[in-house]
């Protein structure tokens, strides 16, 4: 008698492709690749490395490099997508099917929250006493009377000042010292304590220099375009800091974009308008004053991250260029003289925001307007 053969349906035959073995139990579900870019939109081309994009699904999360991507394999299912907050932008989420390899690329909205307080005391390392000095000779020139302004009589005023004659580069400029210093030893030594550092800011902040008035007591800083001069005050607590602590060239190149910028760039059309694409301020003292401060406040992080980047934490550099990206444009377009420093090529690493300390909103008042002689 001949055998009876059994033959599968067409059904069954078709399950067993879609289970790993018949009765064995199903396969994994098919797994995909998601990818994308995270940029900022306020400047084109402007990616932004270092955030966390989390997948809620599985619960995967990476960061996005350099180049501002990230990529995240054997993604599965209906996934809501978290580009995580940072120091400087809200958090954003998105849903996605992963039936095929996707794209998902977010444009993050800053904060709007300036990051820093004032940018003088952030670091002391931007510019340190070991760079070049363009100061040159010093030659007592004698007595004269010359109009200083004195923070302690709130005034202009007239004194018969220690006057020195002092070269920086070909640049001639007058210290003028306040006779309440003994003598001329006493004057040279306040000379010698803050020419060199003056001789150490970049060219182009200098370029408006023709005096520097030294008090001695307790005041603020000051720097003014339409003497051509910078205002020091040598037993204040700030001076006392900048001293101690290596502020003295930071908080002298802020004057300085008083006294050599401020009139070329404060009011001007194009400024405005990379301060409204910016849409934030870097310091809370430029967003309080943004008329007075922003250009000063922000020339010192531009210099930073454009010319000693090796200076200041890639935490930093992140910070200043993801809050100011168009006023850095801006500066690159002005193609400041900023010998003897020279622009240093150099990307903005992806920053560890897990290891990352907060910083310190340090604020010391250090300057004041200064009343505009008549």
């Amino acid at each position: 008698m001949k055998r009876r053969q059994t033959a599968f349906p067409v059904s069954a035959a078709l399950a067993c492709l879609v289970w790993a073995g018949c009765g064995d139990g199903p396969t994994e579900p098919p797994r995909f690749t998601l990818s994308g870019t995270v940029s900022d939109p306020r400047w084109e081309g402007m990616v932004v490395p270092g955030v966390t994009v989390r997948l809620a699904g599985t619960g995967e999360s990476t960061t996005t490099g350099a180049d501002g991507k990230y990529r995240v394999s054997n993604v599965g299912g209906t996934q809501t997508v978290t580009v995580a907050a940072s120091p400087s932008y809200v958090s954003q989420s998105a849903e996605i099917t992963m039936d095929a390899d996707r794209t998902l690329d977010f444009a993050l909205e800053h904060t709007g929250e300036p990051p820093f307080a004032g940018t003088p005391w952030i670091t002391p390392d931007i510019i340190t006493s070991s760079d070049l000095t363009s100061l040159g000779t010093v030659t007592y020139a004698g007595r004269g009377i010359r109009l200083v302004f004195d923070r302690r009589l709130g005034r202009w005023t007239n004194v018969n000042a220690y006057l020195f004659d002092a070269l920086f580069g070909v640049r001639e400029v007058e210290f003028h010292l306040n006779p309440e210093f003994a003598d001329t030893v006493a004057s040279r030594m306040e000379v010698d304590r803050f020419g060199p550092a003056i001789g150490r800011l970049p060219a182009a902040l200098l370029s408006n220099l023709r005096q520097v008035q030294i008090n001695a007591g307790e005041g603020a800083f000051g720097g003014s375009s339409h003497t051509g001069g910078l205002l020091i005050h040598t037993e204040d607590d700030a001076t006392d800091h900048m001293l101690r602590g290596g502020f003295l060239e930071e908080v002298l190149l802020h004057e300085a974009a008083h006294m050599s910028l401020d009139m070329l760039y404060a009011d001007s059309a194009d400024w405005q308008a990379a301060q409204a694409a910016d849409g934030v301020y870097i310091s809370d003292y430029a967003r309080d004053f943004p008329q007075r401060e922003d250009v000063a406040e922000s020339i010192l992080m531009y210099f930073a991250v454009r010319y000693v980047p090796d200076r200041v934490t890639p935490e930093l550099r992140w910070l200043i260029v993801t809050t100011i990206p168009n006023r850095i444009a801006f500066f690159d377009g002005k193609r400041l003289d900023m010998s003897p420093f020279v622009v240093t090529s150099s990307s903005v690493p992806a920053p560890d925001f897990k290891t990352m300390r907060p910083l310190p909103r340090t604020w010391r008042p250090f300057e004041a307007p200064l009343v505009r002689r008549r």
